[in-house]
């Protein structure tokens, strides 16, 4: 089981908002691989001062107030109290410490600020963000978020950073958790399941409105489940060469200095989304043991 922190910007149930952070941290709960040591919160898909009390209210939803949520900082180091955090805990347990980046850099950057060996002492890095080529959802491109929405924050962790792994926005589109399959969760004997189901509605008919498929993305769990079950995909080190301009569209293909990262590929995209359905019930059935 790998000692884990979740670095995101939950808006999970917030109106407009995605909601795969939050079901990153589900899943990541429902596998039985995760640790899950604390969750702090950075800005991409809304404020901090969104994500934060969210992300605090989102731990309480799902009975996991007792793991513990560090607010990050927009701009001050000294003020990020995720960012000590982070430097506490790898100093606390060198190179056992896996994080899951699926928001903005910054939390990352500032403990680098705070700590120049950081990434040191961090196990593994598993990032959701960037992109290779042009994001094409149904005809329509998406702008890349996570990696652009703190370009510097996002070129000084890849070139400083160590053990990266990346689930680029390209590569999550191998994956969709339909509509159809979702609606399962409805008829469940389980109500956390069911409560699921109500809770996401509202993201299935965003995507619908705005694409017009029946189905979500994966984005954030694809990062998480590379990070916790490497064995459902396969590894692909390959080079990527970001420089300051190209982060601010999130293209990982530069002017930079090469650097050797893994841009896992997916092996199976059905028993993927039957591997986190899988993850789903077992979260469920803990709180229906309880």
């Amino acid at each position: 089981m790998k000692k884990v922190i979740i670095d995101c910007d939950n808006t999970f149930g917030v109106e407009g908002c995605d909601l795969d952070d939050g079901l990153a941290i589900i899943y990541s709960l429902g596998t039985g691989m995760c640790d899950l040591l604390a969750v702090t919160t950075t800005f991409g898909n809304n404020t901090l001062e969104v994500v934060t009390p969210n992300t605090f209210e989102f731990m309480k939803k799902i009975d996991m107030e007792q793991i513990p949520v560090y607010p990050g900082h927009g701009d001050d180091p000294m003020q990020n109290e995720a960012a000590h955090y982070l430097v506490d805990i790898v100093n606390q347990f060198p190179g056992e410490i896996s994080i899951l980046v699926v928001g903005s850099m910054t939390n990352l950057y500032h403990a680098w600020q705070l700590d120049s060996d950081f990434f040191e002492k961090v196990s593994e890095l598993s990032f959701m963000g960037g992109v290779t080529e042009p994001l094409i959802i149904c005809g329509k491109q998406l702008n890349e978020l996570n990696f652009a929405c703190n370009s510097e924050a996002a070129y000084h962790v890849l070139t400083k950073g160590k053990s990266i792994q990346i689930a680029t926005g390209n590569r999550c589109l191998d994956a969709i958790f339909t509509k159809e399959r979702f609606d399962q969760f409805a008829l469940s004997e389980a109500p956390f399941l069911r409560w699921l189901h109500e809770q996401g509605q509202y993201w299935f008919n965003r995507e619908k409105e705005v694409f017009g498929h029946d189905g979500i993305y994966k984005w954030d769990i694809y990062a998480a489940a590379a990070m916790l079950h490497p064995e459902l995909f396969h590894e692909n080190i390959v080079d990527i060469s970001p420089d300051l301009e190209s982060m601010k569209t999130g293209m990982l293909l530069g002017q930079g200095e090469k650097i050797k990262v893994g841009l896992p590929i997916l092996k199976d995209s059905d028993a993927f989304i039957e591997h986190i359905c899988d993850a789903y019930t077992r979260f469920a059935n803990s709180k229906t043991e309880k």
